[in-house]
C-alpha cells in the first residue's frame, strides 16, 4: 500500500478533502510515506491549529473551490462535489478505490441499502471464530488504511462499503455481496437511479474469476457483471429459524436473509455447518440495529436507530412478535413513504408515534388514506424526548416499543448513534 501511495503522491501537490476519521487516516499514511510537494487539507469545518504551521488548511463555505489547485485529491465519503468529477483537472480518488486496487483479490466487499454493518460484522465474527486470518474495516467505523500494516498475503479482508465509497470506484473486490437496493440518500444523489449506480460499482469492475453474492431481486443486467453470480436465499441456511439455535441474538427474516449471505461466503472458506452455527450463536447484535436494550415495567424496548428507510422500519415491526409501539420520523429526504403508509394499518401496533418533518409527511398521507379507527392509534409528537415519555406512559405491558425512524437523524442529532443513545436514556434504560 505504501508503495502505491508513494507513486501516487511523488512530487505532487496533494489535498486531503474532508478531515474526519477517514481524512485523518489518509493524512497519517501519506505523511508517513512522504515525497509529495505539499500536503494540504480542505474541510467545511475548522481544523486543529497545530496542522496550520506546516500544512495549508482551507476551511469555510468555499472550501471546495480549490481542488484544481492540486494534482491529487483524496476525497472523504459523503462530500458532494459541485461539478461532475470528469470536469476537474486534478486526479480525485479515495481510500476505498486505492485499497481495492492493491488488495481487491483478498477482499470480501459488502454493500446494500440496509443490513451491511450487521452482515459484515457477522461475516468477520464467524471467519475469526473459525480461525481464519481476517481483518475488518470500512464504513462501519475503522478507516481501511488503518489496517494495511496488518495484511499478509493470505489475510482475508472484510470491507463494508457505502455508496459514497463506491461512487467513483474503478476497482471491485474479488468477492462482492449486494444485499439490497432501496430508496435512500436522495439528498445526495437526487435520483434513486444515481444512488443505485453508485452501489452497483461493487461488481462492475469484477473479473471472470470473481464472485458476486446477490439478492435475486437485484441482479445485474446482462453484460453488467463479469463475475459468477451466486443467487442467495434464506433456504441456503442449514437451519430454518434463529429460534432453532440457542444464544442467537439476531431477530427477523431480514437478518435470516443477511445470515444466508454470510453462510454462502463462509462455505467458500471450508467452514462446516457445525462451525458456522456455533460461531453464529456467539455473535452479539450490533448497537442501534434492532438491538434489545432492556425491559422496563414488563415492556421490551428495541433501538433500531440505524433505520433510515421504509423497508427497515417495516422489517423491524415484522421481526418483533410483540411489537406494540413504534417511533417514526426524522429528517425528510424526499423518499417515498407510501409502502409504510400502506403497511401500518395492517399491523397489530397499538401506538404509532410520528416525529419531526418526515413524521408530518407520513401523518398527512395516513389522514388521506387510513380509517378513523386506525388514526386513533396515531400520535404526532414533535421531539423524540416527548415521544419517549408518551411511549413509556402508554405502552401496554407485555408489548415492545421500537425506535425505527425510517429517516435520517441529521438536523436533530449528530448521527444515528447519538439518536439511539438519546432514546435509551429517555426511556430510562
Amino acid at each position: 500500500m505504501k508503495e502505491t501511495i508513494r507513486n501516487l503522491v511523488k512530487d505532487k501537490k496533494v489535498l486531503i478533502l474532508g478531515f474526519g476519521r477517514e481524512g485523518q487516516s489518509s493524512f497519517r499514511l501519506i505523511s508517513s510515506v512522504g515525497g509529495y510537494e505539499c500536503l494540504d487539507i480542505a474541510d467545511a469545518n475548522a481544523v486543529s491549529s497545530d496542522l496550520t504551521a506546516m500544512h495549508n488548511v482551507i476551511t469555510g463555505a468555499n472550501y471546495l473551490d480549490c481542488l484544481d489547485d492540486y494534482d491529487v485529491v483524496l476525497k472523504s465519503p459523503g462530500i458532494v462535489l459541485p461539478k461532475d468529477i470528469k470536469e476537474y483537472k486534478c486526479h480525485i480518488t479515495c481510500q476505498a478505490d486505492l485499497f481495492l486496487m492493491v488488495y481487491g483479490a483478498q477482499t470480501i466487499g459488502i454493500t446494500g441499502t440496509k443490513g451491511k454493518s450487521t452482515t459484515s460484522s457477522l461475516l468477520y465474527h464467524i471467519l475469526k471464530t473459525c480461525g481464519k486470518d481476517v481483518l475488518f474495516g470500512g464504513n462501519i467505523g475503522l478507516p481501511i488504511f488503518d489496517i494495511t500494516d496488518q495484511i499478509h498475503p493470505r489475510t482475508i479482508i472484510v470491507f463494508e462499503l457505502s455508496c459514497h465509497q463506491l461512487e467513483y470506484a474503478h476497482y471491485s473486490p474479488s468477492k462482492a455481496i449486494l444485499l439490497n437496493l432501496y430508496e435512500d440518500h436522495l439528498d445526495h444523489y437526487g435520483t434513486v437511479e444515481k444512488y443505485w449506480n453508485a452501489k452497483k460499482n461493487i461488481y462492475r469492475n469484477q473479473g471472470y474469476c470473481d464472485f458476486l453474492f446477490c439478492n435475486p431481486d437485484f441482479l445485474p443486467t446482462p453484460g453488467e457483471c463479469k463475475a459468477a453470480v451466486i443467487k442467495v436465499k434464506a433456504a441456503d441456511l442449514p437451519f430454518k429459524s434463529f429460534e432453532d439455535i440457542d444464544g442467537v441474538t439476531l431477530r427477523g427474516t431480514h437478518n435470516l436473509f443477511n445470515t444466508a449471505f454470510v453462510y454462502d461466503v463462509c462455505r467458500r472458506y471450508d467452514i462446516t455447518d457445525e462451525e458456522f452455527i456455533e460461531a453464529l450463536a456467539s455473535f452479539k447484535t450490533l448497537a442501534h440495529r434492532l438491538q434489545f436494550i432492556g425491559k422496563k415495567d414488563d415492556v421490551d424496548y428495541y433501538d433500531d436507530s440505524i433505520s433510515t428507510t421504509v423497508e427497515s422500519a417495516i422489517s423491524a415491526v415484522r421481526a418483533i412478535p410483540n411489537a406494540g409501539t413504534i417511533l417514526l420520523g426524522g429528517m425528510d429526504r424526499g423518499i417515498d413513504y407510501d409502502p409504510l403508509v400502506e403497511f401500518l394499518p395492517t399491523t397489530r401496533l397499538e401506538h404509532i408515534i410520528l416525529m419531526y418533518d418526515s413524521g408530518k409527511v407520513i401523518l398527512d398521507k395516513l389522514k388521506a388514506t387510513a380509517s378513523q379507527d386506525f388514526m386513533s392509534r396515531v400520535t404526532y409528537i414533535e421531539e423524540l424526548a416527548d415521544a419517549c415519555t408518551f411511549a413509556v406512559e402508554n405502552a401496554t405491558k407485555g408489548t415492545a416499543v421500537i425506535l425505527s425512524p425510517a429517516a435520517a437523524s441529521y438536523g436533530h442529532f449528530k448521527n444515528f448513534e447519538q439518536r439511539g443513545d438519546f432514546f435509551k436514556e429517555h426511556v430510562g434504560l
